[in-house]
């Protein structure tokens, strides 16, 4: 079944979001981590999607605090991403009820380290791709990698990696729709499930990518458009 997950993302203990990836582009919320994430329940969230935005950005987990309150406070499946590099800190997080985890800067800065989490968690590790002019991303999206799209997914196939959420930044938070064209030429690169994520803005969005679920993409990561109420998870 086609998932829609919705995001929350924190930068200095707040729910925020960034327009285009810019950390000088940052839209506050009124709600408290806690709140937002027991409303996406309230409104049938199966799975909700969790960015430590500072932990991207400085290379180590920052807002771990909100993150075990978020935990305590709902029941739902919780993935996390945002500044997690080591084989610890994956243990750590675990431990505390977290689901699934996300990796993205590690696996093209330190795909050993990387490799190790995925065998160590099989199934619970999320690949994070994000795209930025077409090459991959890195460091809260402040750097782009050498390594390339297809080079990443070749490495990554044969890993017991739970899916791959890619983003594509020029459309993060611009609620102007999602890449759909760029999301089925990578599903076609991997036999790996695609999560898409940036630009979704409408229920029109959710079901031009729902055509393709046979094709590899399983759902779709919504953040703005709920904050912003141009898309109620009902």
């Amino acid at each position: 079944m086609f998932s829609v997950i919705p995001a929350i993302d924190i930068l200095d203990g707040k729910v925020v979001r960034l327009t285009q990836g810019d950390y000088n582009q940052v839209e506050y919320y009124d709600y408290t981590p806690v709140e937002i994430a027991k409303l996406y329940v309230s409104h049938g969230a199966k799975r909700i999607h969790l960015v430590d935005l500072d932990g991207a950005k400085d290379g180590k987990l920052v807002n771990d605090s909100v993150f075990k309150d978020i935990r305590a406070a709902v029941s739902c499946e919780l993935e996390l991403g945002g500044g997690i590099r080591t084989i610890d800190a994956a243990t750590n997080l675990f431990n505390l009820g977290f689901d699934y985890l996300v990796l993205g800067s590690l696996l093209t800065k330190d795909f050993q380290t990387a490799t190790d989490i995925i065998s160590a968690f099989p199934n619970q590790i999320i690949a994070g791709i994000d795209l930025k002019d077409g090459a991959v991303a890195v460091e809260g999206w402040l750097e782009s990698s050498a390594i390339s799209l297809s080079n990443l997914l070749s490495k990554l196939e044969n890993l017991p990696v739970s899916s791959v959420i890619c983003t594509n930044i020029s459309k993060d938070g611009m609620l102007q729709g999602p890449d759909t064209e760029g999301l089925i030429s990578l599903s076609s690169q991997t036999t790996l499930p695609i999560i898409a994520s940036g630009g979704v803005s409408c229920i029109q969005d959710i079901h031009t990518l729902q055509k393709y679920y046979k094709s590899g993409i399983i759902g779709c990561i919504v953040g703005k458009a709920l904050l912003s109420q141009s898309l109620d998870l009902n």
